[in-house]
Order: C-alpha cells, then sequence, then structure tokens
C-alpha cells in the first residue's frame, strides 16, 4: 500500500483589500542656513577622488558650502585611522566616503 502525502500552498496577494494607506509626506530635509563643510575620504581606488569631489560640487547646488576637505587614505585596504576620524569629525559637517568599485 501507497500512502499520499497531500501538501497545500497558501498564495498571499499584494493587493491592499482594506482602506488605502494613509498619505505619506517625505522626512524632513536638512537645510543649513550657515555654510557647511563637506569631508571627503579618498580609499584609493581608482577615480574615487574625481567621483567624490564631482559629488561635493553637486552638493554645492543644494547646499551653502564653504569648504571641501579631502582626506586620501594610502590603500582602499586601510581604515582611516582615529586621528584622521576625529580631524574630519571636528572639521566637517557631513562626511562622505567611497566604498566598493
Amino acid at each position: 500500500m501507497s500512502s499520499v502525502l497531500m501538501s497545500s500552498v497558501t498564495v498571499l496577494s499584494p493587493v491592499y483589500e482594506d482602506a488605502p494607506p494613509a498619505e505619506v509626506a517625505m522626512a524632513p530635509r536638512f537645510a543649513p542656513t550657515e555654510p557647511v563643510v563637506i569631508g571627503l575620504i579618498d580609499n584609493a581606488k581608482s577615480n574615487a577622488k574625481e567621483l567624490l569631489t564631482y559629488l561635493a560640487e553637486g552638493l554645492r547646488t543644494r547646499l551653502p558650502v564653504a569648504d571641501v576637505v579631502v582626506h586620501s587614505k594610502s590603500a582602499a585596504g586601510k581604515p582611516i585611522d582615529a586621528d584622521d576620524a576625529e580631524m574630519l569629525a571636528a572639521r566637517a559637517h557631513l562626511v562622505i566616503s567611497g566604498l566598493g568599485d
């Protein structure tokens, strides 16, 4: 005698059946009134510094940028040392780091 196993599959529909969700608003944006300093961490990969500089220039159209501070690491695989991290934290209002390829 053979036994037959019965299994079931549950199908979930992505259609929302109740009332539509409440209106969603965008999160408040950082809108500085004083000039800001942007810190860039160049990870030593090819074109990283150029890409980060291009990004910082684009931020100039959105933020009142006073200065851009660039810190270049000696190698992509090395972390930024504590002294350099403290310096950037003290000087810059925001820091952008290049990651990956």
